[in-house]
Parts: C-alpha cells; sequence; structure tokens
C-alpha cells in the first residue's frame, strides 16, 4: 500500500467518514472499480462510517467533560468545580420578618421562645413549614406588652444519625433533597452510652485547620446530594468507630413561598398560646439549588477571590456565590464615590425579582463580608437608584408593504422596546442608546420607513409635605441647554414634572428658564403659566444635577412627584449604583399613505412601568 492510501482522519460527521472510507477503499488495487452505491458493500461502509461517528462523538464528549468551562453533564462539573475549592449552592428558604405579640395571663419576668419554633403560610393552596433558627427572649415593654421582631425561615427541621464502623465503611450522605446547608449543624456523640456532643464546624479556611480541629468538609456528591467528610488527625479531627455523627438541618422549598406575607403559628410558646403574627417583611432570598451554568461561571471567580474581599471583584464573586437571590451586584470604593468617602466599599445589590432587597438580606450580606474584609475597608450596602427612560417612538409606515394590521405592528414594536429593555438595561453598568432601539425596532415589520425617538429621563420622589425641604436630583446626563428659556423642537424646556400644590395651588408644576433656574408655575383658567417662584432652585446643564432649594410642596399627584429632564445626548450612561429602566413608553404609528397616525399605544409593559420604584437616587434635607 503506497502512502497516499493512507485513511484521512480529520472528518468526524458522518457523511465525511463514509466518504473518507470509499476513498481509501477505492484506492485499493483489489477494489478500484467497485460500486459503493449499489452493492451491499454501501451497508458495510453505513455501518463503519456509523460506528466511527459514534465513537468520534463519544471521545469528543469525553474530552469536553474534562473541563469546567466545556463540560454539560452536572457530576462532571462539580467535580471540576472541586478541584477549585468550589461546592455549589444549595437550595435555599426564603426568610421573612415577623411582629410577635404574646398576650399571657400572667405577668412573667419575660417569655422564651425556642429555636425552631414553626410557623405556617399558605402559598396556592400548600401549606409551608417556616421556623426560627435562633432563639429569642421576649421582655414587656413599658405598656406591659409582650412582642419582638423575628426572623423565620422556610424549611422543615430535620435531624439524621450514622453510626461510626470502620468494619462496614460508609459515606455520611444526607438522604433528603433541597437540604438549606446554610441551617446544617453537625455534632458528634462519643458513643450510644454517652449522650455528651461535640459540636464541629464547616472548614471554612485549611489554613487555619489543624490536626485537632474539629471541623467537617462538605461536598455535592453524584447523587446531587451533600456529602459530610471528617479528617484525618492531620488535617482536620477524625472520628472514631462507635461514634455517632449527628446532622441536623432544614429540608425546604426553594422559591415557592417567595414573597408570603402571612403567617401563622399553632404552637405554644413558653406555655402561652394567645399569640398574634404580622409580617414586617414579606418572605425573600429563596433560592433552588445552584445551577450548572452558575456552578461554571462562579467556581473559577470563587477561586480567585480566595474567600477574602479585597478587590471589588472579590465583594462581587462573594455576593454572587453565597446569595442566589441576588441578580446584579455593583461595587466600588470610597474614593470613586460622590463625593469620596474613604476606607469604605459601596456594594448597590439588585435581587432577581423585584427592585430592592429586604433589609433582612442587607443584614445577612453585611454579616457574611464583616468576617471577609479587610480591616481597613468597611462595607456598606445601598439600593440601587433608578434612572427612568421616557421614550416617545413616532414609527413611519407604508401599510401598503404589509398584510399586518396598524394595532399588530404597534404591538410588535411594543415588544421589541420590552426586549431591548431586558436584554440591554435593568441591571448596573448599562447604555442606553436611541440608535440600539431603532435597530430592534426597524426588524418588527417590513414597512416601516421610518423611526424617531422623542427622549427623555424621569426620578421620583416622595415630598416632605410638612416641611420646607431641599432636593437633590442627580441625573448624571449632560441636559439638553435650551437657551434662555427657547423650547426645544416638539419637548418643551428641559425640565418638567407631574402635577404637585405650591402655595395653595393644586395645578403647579416645574420648568427652567435656560438659564439655570428651576421655576414653579400653575395653570390659570386660560391655560397660560403664573409663575409663583421663578427661583425654586438650580439645574446645571453641564452634569445633569437638578436642586429644589427650601420648598415646601405640600401634596403631590399619584404615588410619587415625577421629575422629568431632556438629555442633552441619544446615549445614556448608568454609574455606580445607577441602574436604566424604561417607563411610559408611548408608540404611535403614522400611515405615510393617509399621513395619520392610525394606532398608538402608552400602556407598553416594560419593566420600569410595571413597579412603582420611589426616591430613586433623590437626597432630601429638611429644615
Amino acid at each position: 500500500m503506497s502512502a497516499n492510501n493512507a485513511l484521512q482522519l480529520t472528518s468526524i460527521d458522518f457523511d465525511g467518514i463514509k466518504n473518507d472510507l470509499k476513498a481509501f477503499l477505492s484506492n485499493q488495487t483489489e477494489l478500484g472499480d467497485y460500486n459503493y452505491e449499489s452493492s451491499t458493500m454501501q451497508i458495510m461502509l453505513n455501518l463503519l462510517a456509523y460506528n466511527t461517528y459514534k465513537n468520534s462523538f463519544y471521545l469528543n464528549m469525553v474530552g469536553n467533560e474534562m473541563f469546567l468551562d466545556s463540560a454539560q453533564i452536572r457530576n462532571n462539573v462539580v467535580s471540576r468545580a472541586k478541584m477549585l475549592g468550589y461546592t455549589p449552592r444549595s437550595a435555599q428558604g426564603p426568610t421573612a420578618t415577623v411582629k410577635l405579640t404574646i398576650t399571657p395571663g400572667d405577668t412573667p419576668d419575660n417569655i422564651t421562645i425556642p429555636a425552631d419554633t414553626q410557623f405556617t403560610t399558605t402559598v396556592d393552596g400548600v401549606n409551608y413549614v417556616y421556623v426560627n433558627p435562633a432563639a429569642a427572649v421576649i421582655n414587656a415593654n413599658a405598656s406591659g406588652v409582650y412582642s419582638t421582631n423575628l426572623k423565620i425561615t422556610e424549611g422543615s427541621p430535620f435531624t439524621y444519625r450514622f453510626t461510626v464502623d470502620s468494619g462496614t465503611p460508609i459515606r455520611y450522605v444526607i438522604p433528603n433533597e433541597n437540604v438549606d446547608t446554610r441551617s446544617l449543624s453537625i455534632r458528634v456523640q462519643s458513643s450510644s452510652s454517652n449522650t455528651s456532643q461535640t459540636t464541629w464546624l464547616p472548614a471554612a479556611d485549611m489554613t487555619a485547620v489543624a490536626g485537632n480541629t474539629y471541623a467537617y468538609f462538605l461536598d455535592e456528591n453524584d447523587d446531587g446530594r451533600y456529602e459530610i467528610k471528617f479528617g484525618d488527625n492531620v488535617v482536620g479531627r477524625g472520628i472514631s468507630d462507635g461514634n455517632i455523627v449527628v446532622a441536623s438541618y432544614r429540608i425546604c422549598n426553594g422559591t415557592a413561598t417567595q414573597s408570603a406575607n402571612v403567617f401563622t403559628t399553632s404552637a405554644t410558646i413558653d406555655g402561652y398560646n394567645n399569640i398574634t403574627v404580622q409580617a414586617v417583611e414579606v418572605a425573600s432570598g429563596g433560592a433552588q439549588q445552584e445551577s450548572v451554568a452558575s456552578i461554571k461561571f462562579n467556581a473559577p471567580r470563587d477561586y480567585q477571590a480566595q474567600n477574602r474581599a479585597v478587590t471589588t471583584g472579590d465583594y462581587e464573586v462573594l455576593i454572587r456565590n453565597n446569595f442566589s437571590d441576588i441578580g446584579a451586584v455593583s461595587v466600588w470604593g470610597g474614593q470613586d464615590n460622590d463625593p469620596p468617602t474613604f476606607g469604605k466599599a459601596f456594594i448597590a445589590v439588585k435581587p432577581n425579582t423585584g427592585f430592592f432587597i429586604s433589609e433582612n438580606r442587607k443584614e445577612d450580606i453585611d454579616k457574611f463580608l464583616s468576617n471577609k474584609s479587610v480591616m481597613s475597608t468597611t462595607p456598606e450596602i445601598v439600593d440601587p437608584t433608578y434612572k427612568f427612560i421616557v421614550p416617545t417612538v413616532t414609527v413611519k409606515y407604508n401599510p401598503n408593504l404589509t398584510s399586518s394590521t396598524a394595532g399588530a405592528i404597534v404591538n410588535t414594536i411594543s415588544n421589541r422596546v420590552v426586549q431591548y429593555e431586558l436584554s440591554d438595561l435593568v441591571t448596573f453598568g448599562k447604555e442606553y442608546a436611541s440608535s440600539e432601539l431603532i435597530k430592534n425596532i426597524y426588524t418588527a415589520n417590513e414597512s416601516i420607513s421610518s423611526i424617531e425617538i422623542d427622549l427623555r429621563m424621569m426620578k421620583n420622589f416622595i415630598p416632605v409635605t410638612t416641611s420646607i425641604t431641599t432636593y437633590t436630583i442627580p441625573f448624571n446626563d449632560p441636559l439638553l441647554n435650551t437657551t434662555g428659556g427657547a423650547a426645544a423642537p416638539g419637548r418643551g424646556l428641559t425640565v418638567s414634572s407631574s402635577r404637585f400644590t405650591y402655595e395653595n395651588q393644586d395645578q403647579s408644576f416645574l420648568d427652567d428658564d435656560g438659564f439655570g433656574n428651576v421655576r414653579i408655575y400653575y395653570i390659570n383658567e386660560s391655560g397660560a403659566r403664573v409663575y409663583t417662584n421663578r427661583t425654586a432652585g438650580h439645574v446645571f446643564y453641564d452634569t445633569g444635577l437638578i436642586t429644589l432649594d427650601q420648598v415646601l410642596i405640600t401634596a403631590y399627584n399619584g404615588a410619587a412627584l415625577e421629575v422629568y429632564v431632556v438629555p442633552a445626548n441619544e446615549s445614556l450612561v448608568s454609574l455606580r449604583n445607577q441602574i436604566l429602566a424604561i417607563t411610559q413608553a408611548k408608540i404611535s404609528l403614522y400611515d405615510t399613505k393617509e399621513k395619520r397616525i392610525t394606532s398608538s399605544t402608552s400602556n407598553v409593559s416594560t419593566q420600569g412601568s410595571n413597579a412603582t420604584v420611589v426616591g430613586s437616587g433623590v437626597i432630601s434635607t429638611v429644615f
């Protein structure tokens, strides 16, 4: 056989393998004139090609499963993550805060609430158990009322015991699914006759684990359950024959009870049963077991952070890895704050659902980070601030070029606006660009000929209606300077607002004069503007800062006072804890044949329109 008769090895698809086999056989002297397409040899070629293709696919898959970034099977992903010292996050039950009031028939010095006292909530007709992880003591207040705010977490307490027998070694695998490992408590009892127990703690820092350290190690096994491992008296204390390992934990339901806000208890607390339970903070923070995609993303970053918070990236990784209900994180140093605040790391977090996390969750994050941060830096959890984009979209189209109705086209355009917000906004560090939104809308229908976007921004806040107050409203984008009050085409002046009451005029509004002054006016019976305060504040066009200086707003329309501005550019940025969202979007469809608007909507269901976000970055000072 000559060298040029060698079989090609680069083709791994079925047809390529088959053609390579045919070419190889055709080059053999004995089979050079054989008809491979119309003989039984075709069957043999198909069989050989299929077998080779299957083996190639298998070997390729095996190769992919050897690396964390290409592995797809959970067992393999977990195994590769384990090499980086990463344990996938368990399911987590939501936490709520309830106000517990007990009315006893006598006057005890105090009332003790034992740990794991059970509370119940009902979601979609299903009852779920909440418990208080820690015991609490209630003292009577000045009115003789026994009341306290109590944190409760979803999950049913459970205890499992293992007996150590070196003759028949066992794996200490927690048998239940949906174990909330945050609640895991490991105690080791010397023997069945000696009931004293020693508590073992999770090995968080390997450098601190000596041969006599009561530490255990936790891994996810190949069944997706969690396995407890003990030391060998060199790294961590070992366990001995006859020891009884006692594992206590909660079995939770992940996100099933997220936002639950009605709780009851049938338990008697310290002998008393006259108990009322009122939700102070709804349930939040629930999560399912960490997904494969999340493990692949978080494991290498967790390894890089080394379980300490030094850089801004470390803070972000630690929060993402340990708080699965957090959808977005933004961290910046105090030196980058406005104004600079040295010695602090500011952390803004946005939940997976909703706009803000609860005070409970802030406390959880702060407590977690306190043991990870360097001594010279104090972490501070802050809320996101929302800067709303208010687009008015005019779309011109030719009805002769489409079979779709005007209403259907407007609906499709609305969906494109929603898609753009979800994919390009509503998280930290994003930028709005009218050109990108226009690009998305153009493909909505083949009949569209042109698109115009009239752009405004909005922030809202709740005014102090009882005191003279100064308000600072930062937009952080340059604003259109209309120079002396000249109106921008189709937009009016740079500053405008929703309706409020000022000096007994309930039809009052804001505008600016083009020279940096914010004014307050009302509309008289003839529809003219009557100015009651021509120096109510200032607008700094270059920076996007607006102030209202010592004004008394006694009432306002709606859930909050809304302040609108016209940006100087069609591209808007979000800084630090700012998040961009679209609200009050208006869409008009203009028929170029009939020269009129044939369909419109002002009810585009964006995230910014579906929730009331008040006080988005507005600072108020009461005088």
